[in-house]
């Protein structure tokens, strides 16, 4: 059975719509909102410098896309290539700090959801 589906109503893939502001970007990690801060980081494990309107911006196509399949109370990486949502790594855990450790850490115990919503 065919199914009307105007093209108007198709969102794109979260990790288009933050390319399109952020073009090098691979890993964006939304803190909570009371922390305030979003760090975006490149392919070099380094972050990007980046303005606090754009920040906000990512933090929030990235909260909007993910919705109640996280507690936002914690801090969580998106990582653009697979369109996955993990829990952001403890200060202890390989890949807090990207730069230092050549990782980002991403582990299937920290998966939260990839962006089709799957858990």
């Amino acid at each position: 059975m065919l199914q009307n589906r105007p093209s108007g109503f198709q969102r794109a893939p979260i990790g288009a719509e933050i390319r399109e502001i952020a073009p090098t970007a691979v890993l964006v990690r939304v803190y909570p909102a009371r922390r305030s801060v979003t760090h975006v980081f490149g392919s070099d494990f380094y972050r990007m410098l980046i303005n606090r309107r754009t920040e906000e911006e990512l933090a929030r196509m990235v909260r909007r896309g993910f919705g109640g399949a996280a507690d936002w109370r914690h801090a969580h990486d998106f990582y653009l290539p697979t369109e996955t949502l993990y829990l952001t790594p403890e200060p202890h855990q390989n890949g807090y700090v990207p730069e230092d450790d050549q990782s980002f850490g991403l582990s299937l115990s920290r998966r939260i959801a990839i962006g089709g919503g799957e858990r």
